[in-house]
């Protein structure tokens, strides 16, 4: 997953696709037992993808391994705190 985020980093958009495909299931699953709606897991799911999008820019690796980032981000969106 590191591996595709350090290509997306570079401006690959199929690696953050195949990052987004490969973990998207995942993340989701965390926001639905955050919150409880899946209206509102729908709603954080495209947001916390948009922000690790940007946030990986020019970075050479994710600031930790990538489920333990996007999980964090999932996290603080569910809360609100964006």
């Amino acid at each position: 997953m590191d591996a595709l985020l350090v290509r997306a980093a570079t401006g690959d958009c199929d690696a953050f696709v195949e990052f987004y495909d490969a973990t998207a299931p995942r993340v989701y699953a965390v926001l639905l037992s955050l919150t409880g709606v899946a209206a509102t897991a729908d709603g954080l799911l495209e947001g916390i993808y948009l922000e690790a999008w940007e946030r990986m820019r020019g970075r050479t690796a994710p600031p930790c391994p990538g489920m333990e980032w996007m999980s964090a981000i999932a996290h603080r969106h569910a809360r609100g705190d964006r």
